[in-house]
Parts: C-alpha cells; structure tokens; sequence
C-alpha cells in the first residue's frame, strides 16, 4: 500500500530487525504529593506514615511541579498537589487534568478557606481540597471518599478518547495516517496513547514500526473476560516511552473472528489506561467491524476520488450510528489530483455531501525522485488532525491542502 502519505521518511521505513521482545511499560507509583515548603512536606509525611499508602513519595514543586512532572512521566494512581501561591489555580489545575492518565486522583492541599475557590478546583476536577494544616483523618477521608459533588467531573472518572481510522477501500493510507497520528500524539502532545490494530492477519502497525505481534490480543479477543490491566500490561509492545500497541500475525488459515461485545469490554478497559486509543480498523463490514467505529468519538474515514472509494464512503456514513450525539466524523481525501477516468473531482464529491477536512495532493515525483523527501507538510497535516482531535485546533481553512 504505498502512497503520499507513507513515502515520507520515518520510523515506518526505518529498516531494521523486529524487536524480539515485548518490552514492559514503566510501572505507575501509587502516590505522589507536590509540595511547596519543608514544613508542608513533614506534615504530609507524618499523615502518610499514619495511613496505609505503600511508598509515598513527596517532591517539591507545588502546582507548577506536578504539571512538569506529568509533562515527562507516568500518572501516579493518587496525585496530592499544593495550590498555595497559585494565582490561578483552576485553571492549572486543568492543565494538569490533561496531563494525567484516565482513573488518576487528584487531592489539591492550600492555605486559603475560601468556599468559591472549593467549588472551582471541584468543577475543574479534583476529588477534594484540604485547607492547612493537614491531619491524617483529612488525608484519609478524602483517600477514599466519592467526588464531593455530583454536578463535578473529576479527573478520576475520565476516560480516554478513541480515535477509529477506516479506509473506504483497501490502499487509500488509513494504516499510514493512523500510525503517524499516533506517533505524533505520544511524541509531540506527551499523551499515553494505544495503537490498536484490529486486522489480525495482515495488520501492518507492528510491523512498520519494528515491533513483534503477539497473541495476547488474539487471546483478549476470544476471552474478553480476561481483558483487564493486568493482562494487557503482558500483550502491549512499547514504541518508544508513550507509544502503545495491540496487533497480531494470526495463520492465514486460522478463523479469528471476534464479537462486538469482546470490541467493546477491550476498548473499555483501555480507556481506563490512555489518553488515546486510535484503532485501525479494517474494512471488512460485520457486527464487531461496526462496534469499532460506534464506540470511537472520533472516526476519520481515508478516501480516494475513485468512483468506487467515493461510493462507500457515501455509504461508511450511512452506516454510522447516531445513537452517540458526540460522534465527530471527519474525512481525509488522499492522492487529490491523481487522475483517472473513474476519478471524481472535489466538487463532485461536495455534490454527494463528501466535504473533505484534509486533502493530500497527488505528487508523482515522490515515487521517482531520489534524494531525501521533505517532512515539513506530513507534519503539518498530522499536527492539524491531531489539534482537532485534543482541542488544542489551530486555524484553518474549509479542507487543509498540503502538498509533501
């Protein structure tokens, strides 16, 4: 499948061997505190020594120190922060929400009694404020009680955002897009992210990016209810510190069908543990094909201007369900200008209400011309899409064209 997209230089060409081994992700401490002043820190340290929290772990920094933190590490299970000083402390309190793994709880501590200030650290997420001093009971009572008010949203019941990426035909670059869009938000955004590829035959994600498949997902597939932390910590291969992935290399000739309801119990565990999940999904249409994209929040389909691509694109959105309000669908038109008797043009497509997020020109030269190929557009594009994706969306026209 080779096309605009995958021509670029990148860790998907880097030849190399397949790792021989599924290398383990870094184990998450159980509780950090990020306090601001030597007597700040004896004082948790005394109450954590009188609760039963395995191995605390107290550092210095306040507010400003959790978020550098998170910015290069793994989320504790428990984060304790202290707000003193902080100006503004909602909203970094925010920031640090969209650094932290889904399920991560976070207790503010401070030196201001201030009721207003309570409810804007409780809608901005965190599962409780303790005025100073701190005493063991506080700690303990806000360690293991619900989220104070029920009109909040604590970080502690996000949830992890999925991503599905589909092709309207075989060859159009959903794979491509799908990796590098991964890629981009593990190295660039910091966020854990899961690549899932769900063809357990001839999926290609492990493989550009130099890793061995490995039957565990197979496994979690036939047996979903041996789907939890636990196992997927001994399936997932590691790319690089943030960079997850889910394949397999199934026998051809063996059946590896799986149900709708084992695609839903994996994607639910898997939001408990990433910030991202962006599924390749093939095209083979079926009940669990159809799961995939209805549980994503977001489902980007590729396409090319074929008459054959536009005619089930048309119909990939027909079959999308609206039982979720909140789906986002997007559209990315690759090899824009390629040609072809059967090739419709953009204003074709916008008569059949085909209207493109992303357009990729066609550049024949790129299968020809030797020399290095430019990067500047792919990463402008993958950048694009993944702003819209996370929130952070930069200004943009109707569609994007990029040209490589």
């Amino acid at each position: 499948m080779i096309n605009a997209l995958q021509t670029l230089k990148s860790p998907l060409q880097t030849p190399g061997p397949i790792e021989k081994a599924v290398r383990q992700p870094a184990s998450r401490a159980r509780l950090m505190a990020f306090v601001l002043d030597g007597e700040s820190e004896a004082s948790l340290s005394s109450c954590l020594a009188q609760l039963p929290v395995p191995s605390p772990m107290i550092r210095r920094g306040g507010l400003a120190g959790a978020i550098r933190y998170l910015g290069a590490e793994r989320s504790p299970e428990s984060i304790i922060v202290d707000i003193s000083g902080a100006e503004m402390p909602a909203s970094q309190i925010h920031d640090l929400a969209e650094l932290c793994e889904p399920g991560v709880m976070v207790i503010a501590i401070g030196d201001k009694n201030d009721i207003a200030l309570y409810r804007d650290l409780v809608r901005a997420g965190v599962s409780e404020y303790i005025v100073k001093p701190i005493t063991a009971q506080l700690l303990s009572k806000a360690l293991i009680q619900a989220p104070a008010s029920d009109e909040a949203s604590p970080i502690s019941r996000k949830l992890g955002k999925v991503v599905a990426v589909v092709g309207a035909r075989g060859g159009v670059g959903a794979t491509t897009l799908a990796i590098h869009l991964a890629l981009h938000l593990a190295d660039q955004q910091s966020r854990r992210v899961m690549l899932l590829d769900l063809d357990l035959h001839t999926g290609d994600c492990a493989l550009a990016l130099n890793l061995r498949p490995t039957p565990g997902l197979r496994e979690a597939l036939a047996n979903p209810l041996r789907i939890d932390s636990v196992f997927l910590d001994r399936t997932m291969a590691l790319h690089g510190e943030r960079l997850f992935v889910l394949s397999a290399e199934e026998p051809l000739r063996v059946d590896s069908e799986f149900t709708a309801e084992a695609v839903d119990k994996l994607v639910g565990v898997l939001r408990t543990q990433f910030h991202y999940i962006v599924a390749d999904v093939p095209r083979v249409p079926g009940t669990a094909f159809w799961q995939a994209l209805d549980t994503a929040d977001i489902r980007i389909i590729v396409a090319d201007q074929t008459l054959r691509s536009v005619r089930d694109t048309v119909r990939l959105r027909e079959g999308f369900s609206a039982a979720r309000a909140e789906h986002s669908n997007m559209l990315v038109v690759n090899r824009n200008g390629e040609g072809g008797r059967r090739a419709m043009t953009l204003a074709d497509m916008a008569k059949v209400k085909l209207q493109p997020n992303f357009v990729i020109p066609f550049r024949p030269r790129l299968f020809t011309a030797p020399g290095p190929l430019r990067r500047g557009a792919l990463t402008e594009v993958v950048a694009a899409l993944a702003g819209e994706i996370s929130g952070r969306a930069i200004g943009r026209k109707r569609w994007w064209r990029f040209a490589i």
